[in-house]
């Protein structure tokens, strides 16, 4: 019986070539043999894409999942295992496309999801964990803590107005700007709206203006 000392592995080596040496003890023969390795499916898929992911809120594209696998064969079908929160995700089965279901929003506290995919080849599986941070972008307006500032002032006065605004993104800027009918009339100074010149009842007894809250 002629055999292999060790199994055959087709990735490291697919064919061997020996020859045979029959002898009687006077006369001899020989003959060659090509040994011909059948690639079995015998390796599982590895991951190639990143396990560790980054995502911009108000976005359901997660990441491409991407496998190599040694065999011949690289038939590769995608699938949610688990992880805590699967339910938020889908994943294309053929092409590995990973989304979120539903956009997220980085100000509803919602700001990191975890979830375990599967890569199988048919005989063989892979699972990968994988880990999807939100980033914050500035997509709410400021909020004036007023929602109408009707003002009564003493004449003689510039009636200083201090101007206050929420803004539910993180390190907003917010920055103001005048205009209405009596914008001329105004100044801002360290988020403080007030009269240029002290009201003279006389004159003017009222004013318009309207203040735009911008966080760029």
């Amino acid at each position: 019986t002629l055999a292999l000392k060790e199994a055959a592995d087709f990735e490291t080596k697919s064919s061997y070539a020996v020859t045979v040496t029959a002898s009687d003890g006077e006369n001899t023969a020989t003959q060659a043999v090509t040994y011909t390795i059948t690639d079995a499916n015998d390796n599982a898929p590895v991951f190639t894409s990143n396990a560790a992911v980054s995502i911009d809120e108000n976005t359901t594209d997660v990441v491409t999942l991407v496998t190599t696998d040694a065999d011949t064969s690289q038939e590769v079908t995608y699938s949610i295992s688990g992880g805590a929160d699967a339910d938020d995700f889908a994943v294309d089965q053929a092409t590995g496309a990973l989304t979120l279901k539903v956009k997220p929003d980085f100000e509803s506290g919602k700001t990191s999801y975890a979830v375990k995919v599967e890569a199988n080849d048919g005989v063989n599986t892979t699972v990968q964990a994988i880990t999807v941070s939100v980033n914050d972008l500035n997509d709410n307006a400021p909020v004036f803590a007023d929602a109408n500032y009707d003002i009564s002032i003493v004449e003689n006065t510039k009636g200083p107005t201090l101007l206050e605004t929420t803004d539910a993104d993180a390190g907003s800027t917010v920055t103001y700007s005048l205009s209405g009918a009596d914008a001329d009339d105004f100044e801002i100074v360290n988020n403080t709206l007030a009269l240029k010149e002290a009201a003279d009842f006389e004159t003017k007894s009222s004013y318009a203006v309207t203040v735009t809250a911008s966080d760029g």
